[in-house]
């Protein structure tokens, strides 16, 4: 009998520049693990933290050590990954959509293959796909839907547990609109306060949040996110990204100002108006529970907790199908990625 060729095994990277992007790779990580493969971490930049590596997670220190490790599979939350990298170069994007800036998705030329969330990104890129001709895009789910779907909430509490979560654009975010209202309610008012801001948020407004820390108000890192969805009862958020993550859980987000407000949400453009609309979302009318339950199936149709089996199918399909790196030499953003590491071997 012919002998049958074990399947190969095969080195994955993740490059990462910011720290949620951890709660995004680590589904791949452990369908890639139980399937036999390595992987190992690089951390790019200043605004990623070693601290929320866990201890069995593997790093790399520098470039020279990503290199010797020769990568055949990179993936990243940006569309930004370093050509003089070896490996196959994924995004997998880092929100379910791009609707705060509108119907837009910027190809910077270092990415072989987009995995996307669903219909809407995927309906951008396939033309782009054909116009240009060096990437590929395959539909997946998004990878961060599999840990979102995989934990509960098992704790309950005795008072509504409201989240903040907000984007760190100050044309785009409600941080500081509602600050004042928010101390004030934080005293007066018997609901637990949960607050996440966005990693790139000003550092002067996150200490503004943290110095309310108390009894009624606990600030959350990066890494505790997901739980704190699934604690809370409600969100406030104003275009973040995360809102669209916490539809998904089929609870209320009450908006500030957003861009683009739907039916799902319940919209404010007066801070006046936070309280009322909080109160609001807390006791939702069925026609809004309606709207949430169709809005989830409208971004993406892959809620099955299995994207990380699709994302590591397409990259290893498309590496075993005699890939050629096609991708512009991208000489002055290489440079430029260059002089960020501090990486100038040949």
């Amino acid at each position: 009998m012919p002998r049958i060729k074990a399947p190969r095994k095969y080195k994955l990277l993740f490059y990462i520049e910011q720290n949620y992007s951890f709660d995004i790779l680590r589904p791949l990580q452990e369908h890639a693990r139980q399937l036999g493969h390595q992987v190992c971490w690089f951390l790019a930049g200043r605004d990623v933290s070693a601290c929320f590596l866990q201890d069995d997670e593997n790093i790399l220190a520098t470039i020279t050590d990503v290199k010797r490790y020769h990568p055949d599979l990179v993936y990243a939350p940006g569309n930004v990954i370093p050509a003089f990298i070896p490996g196959l170069k994924i995004q997998v994007f880092h929100g379910l959509n791009d609707s705060k800036r509108g119907r837009f998705v910027k190809d910077r030329g270092m990415v072989d293959l987009y995995c996307t969330q669903g219909h809407e990104r995927t309906d951008i890129l396939l033309p782009m796909s054909l116009e240009k001709g060096y990437f590929q895009v395959v539909e997946t789910g998004w990878l961060k839907l599999d840990t979102l779907y995989k934990q509960t909430q098992q704790q309950t509490f005795s008072r509504p547990q409201i989240l903040i979560a907000s984007t760190f654009t100050p044309s785009l975010s409600c941080a500081e609109s509602i600050f004042e209202t928010i101390s004030k309610l934080v005293d007066s008012q018997n609901w637990q306060w949960l607050v996440t801001l966005h990693p790139k948020m000003s550092a002067q407004t996150v200490a503004k949040y943290k110095n309310l820390e108390g009894e009624n108000l606990i600030f959350l890192e990066n890494d505790k996110v997901i739980a704190g969805m699934h604690r809370a009862d409600i969100m406030v958020s104003d275009n973040s990204s995360v809102l669209t993550e916490f539809l998904m859980l089929n609870k209320p987000v009450v908006t500030f100002n957003n861009s683009n407000p739907l039916p799902c949400f319940i919209n404010i453009t007066a801070v006046e108006a936070l309280q009322g609309a909080i109160e609001q979302a807390l006791s939702p009318s069925k026609n809004l529970l309606k709207e949430i339950a169709s809005y989830g199936p409208s971004i993406t149709p892959y809620r099955d907790g299995k994207s990380a089996s699709r994302v590591l199918e397409a990259s290893i399909n498309m590496l075993e199908s005699g890939w050629v790196d096609k991708k512009p030499k991208n000489i002055v953003r290489n440079f430029k990625i260059r002089q960020q590491l501090n990486y100038w071997m040949w």
